[in-house]
């Protein structure tokens, strides 16, 4: 898709692997789909409690779909106008993701962008049929796009398109911000000890009793572990969303200064404390690459990306080394950490 719309399924290169072995208390699995994927909860606490906390954060994941999916055609964002200078009034829930969305355009100079629904619904299109979009189509789309092109004031919560055509598509970002909104429904439960991972957005908080963290596997090429608590983690690349036409291998991550799909092959990780900005982070920072992308990281320690090249074995790696610290401390004690997913929980769902 963009860097304003990725597919559920383009961060699936990370693979929640919570150790629960030998834990002082029972952590329990949920799964269920939402948002077009899979989400899979991990909960830490008595059966009671967990079920409670699970049902809440399904709960309050329904209703972040309800507000931003693009692929449900009641949902809020499909039912904004499309016609320039139409104002409406819009939810708390899409309000706060049109101005997170905003603030990530600015931040990264329109690497990250969510005006490009015009965009992404024509190249998905593209790859249901093998057909790649013509230049000149690209360029005639991305005239109905861009972020500078939509109105909006968090204060009244109004938004308005400035120019005809323009749809939102939160692809990038939806996700992060649906694990957010899981995680907080489950604290409100009463619970800290969880981990919520939607198709690979992985937020993790307190880790289980007798545990530093939970483990989470990074599917790599490189058998990157990652010892998670109180922190997010997202992988965006080309690796399961992509189109292959004429030899070339066109990214679902689409260029918004161009329409066109990220010509190299490139996967970044990003990571972060919240699920909102590893999503937004992670996106972005393939269309930026490393040297544009130090400019976003500098000055904030608590982020740290790692690009990954598929067709050549390096990595580079950018931000300060204590966001890595925040998010992967020394080995948790017990059992060597796992490499993949882990047997689910006593009470598997």
């Amino acid at each position: 898709m963009s860097a304003g719309a990725r597919a559920a399924c383009s961060a699936i290169a990370v693979l929640a692997a919570a150790v629960v072995a030998g834990c002082a208390a029972p952590v329990h699995e949920y799964r269920r789909i939402v948002m077009g994927a899979e989400c899979r909860i991990l909960v830490c606490a008595d059966e009671a409690t967990a079920d409670r906390a699970a049902v809440a954060a399904f709960k309050r994941l329904a209703e972040v779909e309800e507000s931003l999916s693009d692929w449900m055609a009641a949902s809020e964002v499909r039912r904004l106008p499309v016609r320039a200078g139409e104002q409406v009034t819009v939810s708390v829930d899409l309000a706060s993701a049109i101005e997170e969305s905003l603030a990530w355009s600015e931040r990264t100079g329109g690497a990250f962008d969510a005006t490009l629904g015009a965009l992404t619904g024509a190249w998905r299109q593209a790859r249901r049929t093998g057909v790649p979009l013509g230049r000149d189509e690209a360029r005639e789309l991305v005239a109905r796009c861009g972020w500078r092109n939509v109105r909006f004031d968090p204060r009244t919560r109004s938004y308005a398109p400035m120019v005809d055509g323009l749809r939102l598509d939160f692809g990038a970002i939806g996700q992060g911000i649906g694990a957010d909104a899981a995680m907080e429904a489950i604290r409100a439960a009463g619970v800290r000890s969880a981990l919520v991972d939607l198709s690979g957005d992985v937020l993790a908080g307190d880790p289980p009793p007798g545990r530093r963290a939970w483990v989470v596997a990074i599917d790599d090429g490189r058998g990157t572990t990652l010892f998670l608590r109180n922190a997010a983690v997202t992988t965006s690349g080309d690796r399961e969303q992509h189109l292959d036409a004429g030899g070339a291998r066109l990214s679902h991550v689409l260029d918004p200064a161009t329409g066109w799909p990220v010509s190299t092959r490139v996967q970044v990780t990003a990571l972060a404390p919240t699920a909102t900005e590893a999503d937004a982070l992670a996106t972005a920072l393939c269309v930026m690459g490393p040297e544009r992308g130090r400019a976003v990281l500098a000055g904030h320690p608590e982020w740290t990306a790692t690009w990954s090249w598929p067709d050549a074995p390096v990595a580079t790696r950018a931000g300060p080394p204590a966001a890595a610290g925040q998010a992967s401390p020394p080995a948790p004690p017990g059992p060597a950490p796992a490499s993949g997913p882990s047997e689910p929980g006593p009470s598997g769902r």
